[in-house]
């Protein structure tokens, strides 16, 4: 074959095309791809739920239904692109007018919020791409003009699809770091005001010893409020770069360490009831340390979102191969859809303040992440469930041996 320029065919459905010789495939008709999406909606979508699947961290605790979430809808956008004869730029005006609220843009936002990756969220795109070829190339036909171009209105769909999706993902990525950020701001200026107002009234002449005490206690628990806020950045930012959060395993009791981390809650809260109930061996190796700061900022979640009136319960139960720690408290429930996302970072999980109770100020939204994080290290589960009758519990299963 003579390389140089090649030749151009006749327009079809309106548009020019260059033209191909036949690829060495049976002889036979192609299937209409764009029929052939729709007859093999079912399977199609099938495979997309089994790759997103396999997408972790993020897919692990996410029902089929929550994968697959607008998959067909997709595949129907794409199908009629693929099977429609409106010129490229009539397309991408119709793109650009129905973006934002396409099933692939609204894709791109619960992808976001399941704390998918931008690039798994690509990933997803590109294995339907060869998905759908794969299958529709397999039945054996000539590749032929008519062929080529329904491909080429396939990629075309398909590629309009990710951008939408994920232009959609960077917007809500860009929209919660804003909001990370005005937060991180609001928290670190409330105790940062109280350090500020403390100074000031120290300052003033003739204090006595009783105010001098309760203004040195109001220092300390600021300065401990904002230090607290600067470590779960620093692990954040470390699990984010990859290093995970570093723990170092010995021999341990939770008891003790159950027992110090409700006395430090306590001391915080001390208006709120705390409960311990302990039952079997609770001797194990792990990383005490991270584990009383799991179970503090469990307990934080649970003084935030918990009736005012109502007790904590901490319940740690030993078993042969392995602890289970439960944190339980009585409020209003957790909606289904943010115990799915509850773990990700910079979730915050609303309630209803009837009584008037504020969350505390330190609440960037990262706790129940770095929660996560240690007791994944120590090769264990957690893991959320909430109701109106049973209140909230979190558990975390830690085996002996971590």
């Amino acid at each position: 074959m003579a390389y140089g320029r090649r030749p151009i065919v006749p327009a079809i459905n309106g548009r020019s095309g260059i033209r191909l010789p036949p690829l060495p495939f049976s002889h036979g008709d192609a299937v209409n791809l764009s029929t052939f999406i729709s007859d093999n909606m079912q399977q199609l979508v099938a495979e997309w739920e089994a790759f997103a699947a396999t997408l972790l961290p993020a897919a692990e605790a996410m029902t089929p239904m929550a994968l697959r979430d607008h998959f067909r809808d997709i595949l129907d956008q794409i199908a009629f692109e693929t099977d429609s004869s409106e010129t490229q730029s009539e397309q991408g005006a119709m793109s650009a007018s129905v973006g934002r609220q396409s099933a692939a843009a609204l894709h791109g936002t619960l992808r976001h919020a399941a704390g998918f990756e931008l690039h798994q969220v690509g990933t997803e795109f590109c294995t339907l791409r060869a998905n759908v070829l794969r299958r529709w190339t397999a039945q054996g036909f000539d590749l032929n003009e008519g062929a080529f171009h329904q491909m080429m209105r396939f990629n075309a769909a398909i590629d309009r699809a990710m951008s939408e999706s994920l232009g959609r993902y960077a917007e809500e990525l860009e929209r919660s770091r804003n909001k990370f950020l005005a937060i991180l701001g609001h928290d670190l200026r409330t105790p940062l005001g109280a350090i500020i107002m403390t100074s000031q009234y120290l300052a003033t002449p003739g204090i006595s010893s009783e105010r001098m005490a309760e203004a040195a206690d109001r220092l300390s628990r600021s300065a401990a409020a904002m230090s607290a806020m600067i470590k779960d950045l620093l692990e954040f930012t470390r699990s984010r770069l990859g290093e995970g959060i570093p723990v170092s395993p010995a021999p341990a009791d939770l008891a003790h360490v159950c027992a110090l981390a409700l006395n430090e809650i306590h001391t915080a809260y001390p208006s709120r009831r705390f409960n311990l109930q302990t039952s079997g061996p609770l001797d194990c190796v792990a990383d005490g340390e991270r584990i009383r700061q799991v179970l503090w900022n469990l307990l934080s979640n649970a003084v935030q979102h918990g009736g005012r009136d109502l007790p904590i319960d901490v319940i740690a139960n030993g078993e042969a191969t392995c602890i289970t720690v439960q944190v339980k408290n009585h409020g209003p429930a957790i909606s289904a859809d943010a115990l799915q996302v509850i773990f990700d970072p910079m979730i915050h999980v609303g309630r209803d303040d009837e009584d008037g109770y504020s969350m505390p100020p330190a609440n960037l939204g990262l706790g129940l992440f770095i929660a996560r994080e240690i007791v994944c290290a120590h090769r264990g589960e957690i893991s959320a469930a909430s109701s109106d009758d049973e209140g909230t519990t979190f558990a975390f299963t830690l085996p002996r041996g971590a």
